[in-house]
This record gives C-alpha cells, structure tokens and sequence, in this order.
C-alpha cells in the first residue's frame, strides 16, 4: 500500500522568499522612485518659475503704466514705489480753444485736451483740493521729472482732477491750489504737451523674514519713500493702503531703478528669488521705461 506524505514549505523556506522578496521590491523601488523624484521635482521648479513670472509680469504691468520719473526704490533695494497713470494725453498750448496757462497770474484751472481721452471710467474726482495729495482723487501730472521743482512727490506738480467733460471738446477742470511752491500754475510746460491722469500710487514691499511680497495701492502718497514703506506704516496712513499678497516662499528680492538719461530709457531690474522643500529658482527681468515727460 502506498504511502502518502504531505507537501508544503519550510519555515527556512519561506524566509528565504520573504527575503528574496524583499531584495526584489527594493531593486524594483529604485527604478520606480527616481523617475517619481524627478518629476515631483520638476513640478515644483516650474511652480516656483511660474509663481517667480507672476509677480515679475505683474509688477513690470504696473512699472509700464507709472507717470514718468515716478518711479523709486527703497528698503535697501527691497521695495520699489511708483505713480500709476490711469490715462493721459496732451493739452491744448495756444487758442483758439481753451489752452493751459503756466502763468500764474492767470490763475488757470480748465484746459481742453487735443483728441480724445481714453479710460476716463476709472479716474476719481473731487471737489476737496487736497484729494489728490491724499490719494483719494486722481492727479493732473505735467511734466514731472523727478527733480526738486517738478517732482510729484514733493506736490510740486500734481493737481486734484475736479471734473472732466467729454465734450467734444474733452477738457478737464483741476485745483492746483495744493503745489508744494504756493503758485497756482504748473511750475514747467511739457516739451510734447504731455499731461497725465493717475489713480494711485502703488508700492511692492519684499520681506524675506516673512517669505512674502505684498502689493499695496489706494493710499496717502508721501514725499519720502522711508515714511511708509513698512506694512505697518502703508497701513497707518491717513489714507490707509490696501494691500494683496503678491507672492510667498520668497528666499530674497533685489530691486535696482536706473533713471537713463534723455536718449536712453529708464530701467528697472528684478532679481527674485523663491523658495520651497529645500528647491529654489532665482528670476531676474528688466523693464524699460520710457520717462519723456
């Protein structure tokens, strides 16, 4: 009579196939895991490239429409300020018709806009002479250089936008009562009759202790960039300053404004850096500015 045995593993059996085993996912890990790594890395470069771009282009936005010679850099290089125009044009400089006077005697308020004015939707009015000084009304702007006697944010050269009228003629009617020099006319004519209309001054503020930069706008503009380039100082003022985060994971910023000169454009150069789990992209742009005033 035959004899039956019962088949089956050892435990040395299966110890060895738990270990052969192991050995096997552990190889076929290493084939599975690197590509997954080199995606996920990749990922999030190009996250932190396209995060770095947003706030480049956004800023680079807001530098193509600043009022000429407006703009300024501060905080070390940290923060950049400047006015935005909201829209602009020329002015009419001889009759017939309504012409700007610079003198001062005339004591002029109304002058009559050669062509059309676009964009007029957006820019504020007030009766107060001192609303466009607060950043509560748009500011009629001629001929701001940036230097003592025509710098806007010394008040020489920006006057409180009261009313427009489409007309035809458009013409626009300002108080010019708040100059910085006391006279009632624009201190300087523009050589092409440029004037501009702003709707606020707007400001980026890095802080790499916190990783963020912040875009603030709709506040009291100051003659000194040093009295409200804080959080805390853009949001005491008068006029307090709204504010958005910009972007985060921010390593360090760098921001360096080159005037130019007459025949060379102004130019703004960006260098930023953004930062996550240990991975890090550094963006620098350059913006140039057209500053004929």
């Amino acid at each position: 009579m035959a004899r039956r045995t019962d088949a089956g593993f050892t435990l040395i059996e299966l110890i060895i196939v738990i270990i052969i085993s192991g050995v096997l996912s552990i190889v076929v890990m290493q084939f599975i895991t690197a590509p997954i790594d080199v995606y996920v890395d990749q990922s999030r470069r190009a996250r932190l490239v396209d995060q770095a771009q947003a706030l480049t282009e956004r800023l680079a936005q807001d530098v193509r429409l600043a009022v000429p010679n407006s703009i300024r850099v501060g905080c070390g290089g940290s923060c950049v300020e400047l006015m935005r125009a909201v829209t602009g044009g020329r002015y009419r400089q001889l009759p017939p018709g309504d012409p700007l006077s610079f003198i001062p005697g005339d004591a002029d308020s109304t002058f009559e806009v050669l062509g059309n004015l676009n964009h007029t939707a957006t820019v504020g009015t007030s009766a107060d002479p001192a609303a466009c000084a607060g950043g509560t009304a748009s500011c009629v702007v001629v001929y701001n250089t940036g230097f003592s006697g025509t710098d806007l944010w010394r008040g020489d050269n920006r006057a409180t936008l009261v009313s427009v009228n489409p007309g035809p003629p458009v013409t626009l009617e300002f108080d010019n009562s708040q100059f910085a020099s006391g006279q009632t006319a624009f201190p300087a004519e523009s050589p092409g009759q440029r004037f501009y209309l702003t709707d606020t001054a707007v400001s980026y503020v890095c802080d790499p202790v916190q990783g963020t930069v912040r875009r603030y706008w709709g506040y009291s503009p100051r003659q000194d960039q040093t009295d409200a380039d804080t959080h805390a100082e853009l949001l005491a003022l008068p006029n307090p300053a709204e504010h958005a985060l910009a972007s985060n994971n921010v390593a360090g910023c760098q921001f360096q404004y080159a005037p130019g000169t007459p025949t060379r454009n102004a130019v703004l150069t960006m260098r930023l850096s953004i930062a996550e789990a240990g991975e890090s992209v550094t963006l620098m742009e350059q913006v140039s500015v057209s500053n004929l005033p």
